[in-house]
């Protein structure tokens, strides 16, 4: 299995270069694009209709391709709602019944705007649905304040996946964070749902989450990786520009080690995601590849920022600085790569049930 990126990727990740400067803060922290606007152009650019998880459209553009619109938007820290927007699109074609795939098309046209409510343990959140309403509170969902609807990922006496109106749901609240990102906590309190908004049940329901959720952790595994690269150029230009002792302070092995970290961290994030995205578009069990991933990218948007600080000094965390940039959205991917307890789980597990049989 070769590990590249998708034959198209520099193609698509030119194009993106131009689209995310408008909404880079690394140049001008006034940029700032409507909700509305993002979704408006994504559509029209067809990146809301990019990648098919099923495997039946040969056409459509391999998810190792579309990794290349999610490097260049972690290059320019750009804060949008398209990876809610694929995860939502994603498990809906996995679905594929007539009301999912429809989702699916209206979601790739921009005319829903769909986020995904995929509860978290790790977080501290839970939603069920029994006898027809859901109830419970998810915590940490992007974009939530602006989406139309909401596709939720219940358990109970069976999981399912529905689609409700975001305007349904009890209370969307909007939780403070250190980044200011658009987090917000979505309770349900014994809200009723119709049966034709129940889009998948039991098995089918979770397996069309688990795809989405791997297709979208290898996004963002990829936005990290762009933003280690651009964080190292930030770190290594610093170095050499910063006058220590007669000279650079980047002529001293010390730090030239603390960016040679950053560069080990952001590549075997790439490494790693590559790997992931050539066993999902390969149709091969992903899941070691994911597990091992999911483990490496958070450990890595821990150590490409502590690098960083360490060569900036007291100057990265001062506000016309923009490492400190770096560390919010670093800190927020950790979180979504879960933690080393879960990701080292789910590696024993993936390697119990191809070389002995056994596991989940």
């Amino acid at each position: 299995m070769e590990l590249a990126w998708g034959e198209d990727f520099a193609a698509l990740a030119d194009v993106s270069k131009s689209v995310f400067a408008r909404y880079s803060p690394l140049e001008d922290r006034s940029n700032t694009v409507p909700f509305a606007d993002q979704v408006a152009q994504f559509a029209e650019l067809g990146w809301l209709q990019l990648g098919d998880p099923t495997g039946a459209d040969a056409d459509s553009p391999s998810l190792a391709t579309i990794a290349g619109i999610f490097v260049e938007a972690g290059r320019a820290l750009a804060a949008t709602p398209l990876l809610e927007l694929t995860m939502s699109r994603d498990t809906a074609l996995v679905i594929g019944t007539d009301e999912a795939t429809g989702l699916a098309k209206r979601i790739g046209n921009g005319e829903a705007v769909v986020v995904p409510v995929f509860p978290s343990p790790e977080w501290g959140s839970a939603v069920t649905y029994e006898n027809g309403t859901l109830d419970g509170v998810a915590l940490a969902v992007d974009h939530a304040g602006d989406a139309d609807s909401f596709l939720v990922y219940a358990s109970g006496s069976e999981s399912v996946v529905a689609v409700v109106e975001a305007s349904s749901a009890t209370a969307v609240e909007a939780m403070p964070n250190m980044g200011g990102y658009p987090m917000f906590a979505v309770t349900f309190d014994k809200v009723p749902v119709a049966d034709g908004a129940v889009l998948a049940r039991g098995a089918d329901a979770d397996r069309a989450v688990e795809v989405a959720e791997q297709r979208g952790a290898v996004l963002r595994a990829a936005q990290l990786y762009g933003a280690g690269l651009k964080l190292l150029d930030i770190t290594v230009l610093y170095a050499q520009q910063r006058h220590q002792f007669g000279g650079p302070i980047g002529r001293f092995q010390a730090v030239q080690y603390l960016c040679t970290d950053l560069a080990i961290a952001a590549h075997f994030t790439s490494v790693h995601a590559r790997s992931a995205a050539a066993a999902l578009d390969a149709g091969l069990d992903p899941q070691p590849h994911i597990g091992l991933m999911r483990k490496q990218a958070a450990k890595a948007a821990q150590e490409i920022v502590h690098s960083a600080h360490e060569v900036h000094a007291g100057i990265g965390y001062m506000i016309e600085s923009n490492v400190h940039l770096f560390t919010d959205a670093a800190k927020r991917w950790q979180f979504d790569f879960g933690s080393a307890a879960r990701n080292d789980a789910d590696i024993v597990d993936a390697l119990d049930r191809i070389y002995t049989g056994t596991g989940r």
